[in-house]
């Protein structure tokens, strides 16, 4: 009788999670995704300081034209407003 208490507590401590939950999930928690071909983590990084700067280059240029188009555009469509103001206010609309 005295062996049973013994071994009682030591039972309780080592009993498993049994939920649902966790045997549901048992097996995928320690398993690991496989890798993607071609992807590192070297490709997000990069090593010359002679190619980030270009890089910054080419995107500021990228930028700059991005800009210039739209202030054509913009000022294309300020002189049609103001073409057509003119028309209404010299009433030829």
């Amino acid at each position: 009788m005295d062996d049973l208490e013994l071994l009682l507590p030591e039972l309780l401590l080592n009993t498993p999670d049994l939920s649902t939950d966790r045997i549901r999930l048992q097996g995928t928690l320690q398993q690991r995704l496989p890798s993607i071909p071609g992807a590192g983590v070297e490709s997000f990084f990069m090593g010359d300081r002679a190619a980030e700067a270009e890089a910054m280059a080419r995107a500021i240029g990228v930028a700059y034209e991005e800009d210039r188009q739209r202030a054509i555009i913009m000022r294309a469509k300020s002189r049609a407003e103001e073409r057509i103001a003119q028309r209404y206010a010299e009433g030829r609309y």
